[in-house]
């Protein structure tokens, strides 16, 4: 079972109530900036204990998984620079996305 945070389901529902105007979207005006598959996805992540890791702090936020027994955590700082982390839980796999 994956656990969801309150304030992310609160988010997400609060947008779901609010849909955005239809943007007026001309591809002509679309500016592509880094090449197709520019951002290496993580395939294989390896953990440690975050107590342990020097640069993650503890007011560094970090998207949680939680699956049957296990979590984890994936630190945004880490997100923002692969935006995609494929992973296997209990033998669930998921991705997270950033």
């Amino acid at each position: 079972m994956v656990k969801l945070f309150a304030p992310l389901l609160l988010i997400v529902s609060a947008l779901a109530a609010f849909p955005a105007p239809a943007a007026d979207l001309r591809p002509e005006a679309i500016v592509t900036v880094l090449p197709k598959d520019a951002i290496p996805a993580i395939l294989s992540p390896t953990f440690e204990d975050g107590r342990k890791i020097p640069w993650l702090k503890g007011k560094d936020k970090v998207v949680g998984v939680q699956i049957a027994d296990e979590s984890r955590a994936y630190p945004v700082a880490t997100l923002s620079r692969h935006e995609i982390v494929n992973d296997k839980i209990s033998g669930v796999p998921f991705a997270v996305t950033w």
